[in-house]
């Protein structure tokens, strides 16, 4: 019976320890919910599985005080950070272990991702427009890391991908002073955005991307080849716009290719080279000062076709093999004199002959019944000369509007 009693009174008294420190926790939790609130002026949800902290705060420096607060308060897993004027960097990150977001996206004083090195949750960084950002070592390592975007971090001369291999996303955007990108390392990269990237003259390992779906080097104008492009099986959209290739034959050997964007291409002058991409299915082509014919189109070419602005275009002659074609553009193609070519496209929804100003006659669009805008703003066709016009689609809008 004292066993028994001893018993009792022990397993009363953990039971009593337990209590208040479950009290003591929560007021705890309380307090410190209440000066991130009030001191920070933290933004606190919690929703599902996820909690998420949003702080603007100029009193951030870093997050070693604000961190332990974070802690007391929970297990927060998204960190936002935008707009912090003062934060020089994320030391303290390190006692905040389920943080997998982490977002400081304009914050001038950020210079480096020191602090982050080995957490064990983080699977996305995003800093964007941090123009003074420039180390950004400490990411290498992370061994959940999927998603990096430091689009518009002027200040960032280099980035090291060796040592993340789970990456799938990476944004450079705008990142005008990296030179050189070595992506050998990471073959389960998706997305590769190095757009704007003009002092960029480097760009290996693209033969390891056999995931990638989507590459925009639109106006790294410091590149001149994409070497072993043909192996990016997976490719769904590509964008070279500005670069100045000479050889396309690569980018026609694209199986899975979709959506081609190309401007500013002083060596294309046809569209043989992509003659045989049985997917595509968008081309946009603009300001190419040789580009002179359509011979080669496509023939599953169906969702989108623009050729704007191409001043040695003077025929259409070919479009007829893309027969599924449904929008054509040709804005500002001032050489272009003669559509009759566009008979047979009778799955034409939307055509644009803007600022074509030697096209006075459109007569071919009668009997295209899926017609239903045709865009003549700034072109040679008057307004009058459409009276006598008897298009299947009685609905058809002409518009004359000029923009850009």
């Amino acid at each position: 019976m004292k066993d028994t009693a001893r018993y009792l009174i022990l397993s009363f008294a953990v039971l009593a320890v337990i209590a208040v420190l479950v009290m003591w926790k929560k007021q705890d939790k309380a307090e410190a919910l209440k000066e991130l609130s009030e001191r920070y002026k933290a933004d606190i949800s919690i929703l599902e599985e996820d909690f998420a902290v949003g702080c603007s705060s100029d009193l951030l420096v870093d997050l070693v005080e604000f961190s332990e607060l974070l802690a007391r308060a929970g297990e927060p897993t998204i960190l936002d950070l935008t707009g912090a004027s003062n934060l020089e960097s994320f030391s303290g990150i390190e006692k905040l272990l389920k943080v997998h977001s982490l977002i400081a996206i304009d914050c001038p004083k950020l210079t480096s991702a020191h602090g982050v090195a080995k957490h064990p949750a983080l699977r996305e960084i995003v800093l964007t427009d941090s123009r003074q950002f420039s180390d950004a070592s400490a990411i290498n390592g992370l061994p959940a890391l999927e998603t990096v975007d430091f689009s518009g971090c002027e200040a960032l001369e280099d980035i090291d991908v060796s040592g993340i291999p789970q990456l799938n996303n990476l944004y450079l955007s705008r990142c005008r002073k990296v030179k050189a990108l070595d992506v050998t390392s990471v073959p389960g990269l998706k997305q590769l955005y190095l757009d704007g990237c003009s002092g960029l003259a480097s760009l290996s390992g693209l033969e390891s991307l056999t995931e990638l779906t989507d590459l925009d080097v639109s106006n790294a104008s410091a590149l001149e080849s994409l070497e072993s492009i043909e192996s990016l099986t997976s490719l769904i959209v590509l964008d070279i716009r500005n670069v100045a290739i000479s050889d396309f034959a690569g980018i026609g050997e694209l199986p899975a290719l979709r959506v081609l964007r190309m401007g500013g291409n002083e060596a294309i002058e046809n569209l043989e080279p992509f003659s045989g991409m049985k997917e595509l299915r968008e081309i946009h082509l603009e300001a190419c000062p040789n580009f002179s014919s359509l011979k080669g189109i496509p023939t599953g070419l169906s969702q989108y076709a623009g050729f704007t602005y191409c001043p040695k275009l003077t025929s259409l002659e070919g479009i007829g093999a893309a027969v599924g074609l449904e929008q054509l553009d040709l804005t500002g193609c001032e050489a272009l004199k003669d559509v009759s070519s566009l008979k047979g496209l009778n799955n034409l929804v939307q055509l644009s002959l803007v600022k074509c100003r030697l096209v006075d006659d459109v007569s071919v669009i009668e009997s295209m019944e899926k017609l239903v805008i045709v865009m003549l703003g700034g072109s040679g066709v008057v307004s009058a000369s459409l009276e006598n016009l008897k298009p299947v689609n009685d609905e058809i809008i002409f518009d004359f509007t000029v923009s850009g």
